[in-house]
């Protein structure tokens, strides 16, 4: 007699917690299986099951998968890593014998199977070995923006969705280079993730969710959480920078808002030159802040203002330009529009020179092109030719 032809194996996402958030393929697949397998923690409850609870036979085989650890230490010789590779191992051939058997399996988790799903863990071990399906369920962090009713990204904006395990360091770095970002796996991670957060000038942005569409759901402000009321079911969301600006603020093109008006809404700065560090976003700074510079020479055309608002020259003052800090770069989201005025005025006798003697051009960037972070649109000012009698020199780095 000839041995069954393999089962199959699903890996079944289930979505945030509300069962009414499962797909309909997940509820046929979880139907139509033969073994329904799910992970829990060693007090034996699982949230997967509760969430597909309405949808089990009472012919389903069962296989619960039992983290040997969790949240505690261990005795394994290989630590806690070579405990949970021993685990997955172990649990991929218990359903390996179900799939040898011609039995349809179905791994189910929470959120999405493959975003920092254990089904991952089953799913390598056991995908080329048998036919295999992948059903996609909502993860947290679209549960958590709609709880919030917060846009996470926009137009050209970047999302960076961060597990609060990181280190605190490269989280502040890797908060302050984006625009958007969740920050998962919080619980005993919460006072770090503040803290980074914090140093990256972020905090007063960051939301908290836990337990997004669960019973027990709990939404506000993260810096008014508490830290000890926070589980590992909870998120950090920074949102969309874009869908933060008031109703109603000035597209590019449109007149600006009266400095004063703006200055009470939204903190500004000025922001021109950003140096990115030697090797990428680990090693940017939080602060993001700079001079701008202006030309040398009092010959030199003033910079333009396109998407910047040009501050009139008080006397004995050259004119400056005001952007709001940390603006996102795409030419459509910046909040200001043309100036009023299309070009700033220039040096009158008995002002200051413009520009101040001791400005220098920055250094060329590696490909021979000099880098300059002004306005979307706007020429880097003309550095002017040597002066008589000395010899031009060209910085690099």
């Amino acid at each position: 007699m000839s041995a069954p032809a393999p089962g199959r194996l699903y890996g079944v996402g289930l979505g945030p917690g509300d069962p009414n958030l499962m797909t309909l393929r997940a509820v046929q697949v979880i139907t139509d299986a033969d073994v329904v397998a799910y992970h829990s923690a060693r007090h034996g409850r699982s949230i997967a099951r509760s969430i597909a609870a309405a949808h089990l036979r009472p012919d389903h085989i069962e296989e619960a998968l039992v983290y040997p650890v969790t949240t505690g230490t261990t005795d394994h010789p290989g630590g806690y890593q070579g405990a949970m590779d021993d685990f997955y191992a172990a649990c991929a051939e218990r359903l390996a014998v179900h799939l040898d058997a011609g039995r349809t399996v179905a791994v189910i988790s929470e959120g999405d199977p493959l975003f920092y799903g254990s089904y991952m863990h089953m799913h390598k071990r056991l995908a080329h070995r048998y036919p295999t399906e992948v059903i996609p369920g909502v993860t947290s962090v679209s549960a958590a923006s709609a709880r919030l009713g917060a846009p996470l990204v926009e137009g050209e904006e970047v999302l960076t969705i961060l597990p609060g395990t990181l280190p605190e360091e490269e989280l502040t770095a890797r908060l302050a280079a984006t625009d958007s970002a969740v920050v998962m796996k919080l619980g005993r991670t919460f006072p770090a993730v503040r803290g980074a957060l914090e140093a990256s000038g972020r905090l007063a942005e960051a939301r908290y969710v836990e337990r997004a569409t669960m019973e027990g759901e709990r939404t506000g402000h993260l810096a008014d959480t508490d830290p000890e009321s926070v589980p590992y079911f909870a998120v950090a969301v920074v949102p969309s920078r874009v869908a933060a600006l008031p109703v109603g603020a000035p597209a590019a093109g449109q007149a600006v808002v009266p400095a004063e008006e703006e200055a009470a809404a939204v903190p500004t700065g000025e922001v021109v030159v950003v140096g990115t560090g030697p090797a990428g976003p680990l090693w940017l700074t939080p602060r993001r802040g700079a001079r701008s510079p202006p030309p040398r020479t009092s010959s030199a055309t003033p910079p333009t203002s396109t998407g910047c608002r040009t501050a009139p020259a008080r006397s004995g003052t050259a004119p400056t330009t005001r952007s709001r800090p940390n603006a996102p770069s795409s030419p459509s989201t910046w909040r200001a529009g043309a100036a009023a005025s299309p070009s700033s005025p220039a040096a009158t006798p008995g002002s200051s020179p413009w520009p101040p003697p001791s400005w220098r051009p920055p250094p060329k960037a590696r490909t021979g092109t000099s880098r300059y972070a002004c306005c979307p649109g706007s020429p880097p000012p003309t550095p002017p030719p040597p002066a008589p009698g000395r010899r031009s020199a060209t910085t690099t780095r």
